[in-house]
């Protein structure tokens, strides 16, 4: 099989030759027809993550396709062969290689059925945004219908979705902020826009998406005794901060690790219910594999029109 490898940290990958991998007991063998590049990838291939894959390594987080084979210890009416899934998490592209390639061995745990009425790579390039978007806004932000709700970039893949989810869930007040006036037509409907520094009322929630030296300000716009999620930092991995008035306003940081918050498999069935029938919707942007170290840059350097995506 065709693998896309990553043979020095920091480098593109190359692509290699590679035999189809074993399944073990409760693992679920995957012909790709999607694959991911996302920013966890790229963290993970410049050796800037907490989890170091030995090298050469295949990375991918999430993906889609068709089962294969199944381990002894699946159960078959679950994953009947030929049926359309996709692949997020369980440590594919860190720890186990992972959806850059013709094939994948994804644990049972990281394999959700595709409904009908969704393709391949709007399958596989909704279910880690859609996750995490999820935890934010409701398993670890908490946000209440009466609420109002602030997101930095907005306007992005993770951004746009909490947004979404959050009208879903009946939330009237939402405001996002975009990086330039160019970008607040990508915004959902309803929600009021903020470009730069405009002023805005108070926030109950903010999901900060982009993190970097803004988040500080982005902060004074909790109101007292509110809480901000962080869930990214393509703006930017430090931030300064006055603790005394950070204490004084009473703002909850709660940083969200999706290695560690397991979203629950019918939450994951439901979120990709939702895309199916058109409630949800992520831009997608499909290259070629033979230009994936360009698609790699546009995404380092937030051009990229959607979550990247490329087809095997």
């Amino acid at each position: 099989m065709a693998a896309l490898r990553v043979h020095e940290f920091g480098l593109p990958p190359r692509e290699d030759r590679l035999p189809i991998p074993d399944v073990g007991p409760s693992d679920v063998l995957v012909r790709l027809v999607a694959s991911v590049v996302s920013h966890h990838d790229l963290t993970v291939a410049g050796g800037e993550f907490a989890v170091r894959p030995t090298l050469p390594y295949t990375p991918g987080l999430e993906g889609s396709g068709r089962v294969v084979r199944i381990g002894s210890a699946v159960d078959p009416d679950s994953f009947a062969v030929g049926a359309p899934v996709r692949v997020y998490g369980g440590g594919l592209g860190a720890i186990r290689s992972g959806t850059w390639a013709e094939y994948v061995v994804a644990p049972e745990r990281a394999v959700t059925p595709i409904p009908g009425g969704l393709d391949f790579a709007a399958a596989a390039a909704c279910g880690s945004v859609a996750a995490t978007a999820w935890a934010a806004v409701t398993d670890l932000g908490g946000l209440l219908a009466t609420e109002r709700l602030g997101v930095t970039g907005a306007s992005g893949a993770v951004g746009s979705l909490v947004l979404q989810l959050a009208g879903q869930q009946g939330v009237e007040s939402r405001v996002g902020w975009v990086r330039s006036p160019g970008r607040v037509d990508r915004l959902p409907q309803g929600v009021e826009a903020v470009a730069n520094d405009d002023p805005v009322a108070p926030v109950d929630l903010l999901v900060d998406t982009v993190g970097g030296p803004l988040l500080a300000k982005r902060l004074d716009a909790v109101r007292p005794g509110g809480r901000a999620v962080l869930v990214g930092y393509t703006a930017g991995e430090r931030v300064c901060f006055s603790l005394p008035n950070l204490m004084a306003a009473d703002v909850s940081l709660l940083p969200l690790n999706m290695m560690r918050r397991r979203v629950p498999k019918e939450v994951a069935s439901s979120l990709l219910a939702m895309f199916a029938d058109g409630r949800l919707h992520v831009a997608v942007e499909l290259v070629q594999r033979r230009d994936i170290a360009e698609a790699i840059g546009r995404l380092r350097s937030a051009t990229a029109s959607g979550r990247v995506v490329f087809k095997w």
